[in-house]
């Protein structure tokens, strides 16, 4: 089973640089979106410890949540592809969320990539998954596998290459403000692309960028449109026009003096 993972860092409203601040601006890269001829279904699972305690983030607030989703919408619409998210389920694990240390810092240390796989393997067993294969299991936990404890201000993930099966984590200060909620939105959108069948790629303003970059963005390409499109989890519906709102999003423009936007090379299982 191979796997990749991405982060992205925020700084909290300010971005220091060599002793300065300067302030946050950014936004989603993406190209004009197109009419949606396929569905991928999320089946999220947030996860707290054993007796319900930490919880994990989710999208935050119902409005949050409903910015976040739209955000996600808009990056996969370029690819005509629409992602519907279900009701979270709730599962209490605490290995889930944490780590086989069971503790906030999980002893210091990361955790195994191999997490991943007892994780969606536990979450059937306990019935949190859905009964669909084709519908993505997304699992939101306080450590997601293959990463240390990560801080507030960051969005991380780890997902099955053209597999079933997503950890991740949205830091609890990120869906509170416009830019943190597009961070989510590009790392939940990088691990989808992962269970459809997208590699990393060194790609200006590529969504499955594998590396650190001075050009980040969500665009897709064609050949990856393609095999998105080509995956089981992509079920094909009715040709729905989009609204034309959306394609403001393909002329959005990500300045070099905003957020850093980064995401970490590939951790193969």
């Amino acid at each position: 089973m191979n796997s990749c993972s991405g982060i992205k860092g925020y700084l909290l409203g300010f971005l220091l640089l060599a002793g300065s601040i300067a302030p946050v601006s950014a936004a989603l890269v993406v190209n004009p979106a197109m009419s949606i001829t396929h569905v991928v279904t999320v089946q999220p699972i947030v996860v707290s410890d054993d007796d319900g305690t930490n919880t994990a983030e989710f999208f935050g607030t119902p409005a949050q949540l409903t910015s976040i989703e739209g955000l996600i919408d808009s990056i996969w619409a370029q690819a005509g592809i629409a992602i519907n998210f279900l009701s979270p389920n709730a599962w209490n694990s605490t290995f889930a969320n944490w780590g086989i240390d069971g503790s906030p810092n999980n002893g210091g240390n990361a955790r195994p990539t191999s997490d991943l796989n007892t994780i969606i393997s536990d979450g059937m067993a306990a019935g949190v998954t859905h009964a669909d294969p084709n519908v993505i299991n997304m699992f939101f936990v306080s450590i997601p596998a293959g990463f240390s404890l990560l801080g507030d201000d960051s969005a991380a993930g780890l997902a099955r290459l053209n597999g079933n099966g997503i950890s991740q984590y949205v830091g609890a200060n990120l869906p509170g403000f416009a830019e943190g909620q597009e961070a989510i939105a590009s790392v939940v959108a990088h691990e989808i692309g992962h269970n459809l069948g997208l590699d990393h790629i060194v790609s200006v303003e590529n969504l499955m960028q594998a590396a650190y970059s001075l050009n980040p963005g969500e665009r897709l390409s064609n050949p990856q449109i393609a095999t998105a499109l080509a995956s089981n989890f992509s079920i094909a519906t009715a040709a729905v026009p989009l609204p034309g709102a959306v394609w403001l999003f393909g002329a959005a423009l990500l300045s070099l003096m905003g957020l850093g936007r980064k995401r970490l090379n590939a951790a193969w299982i």
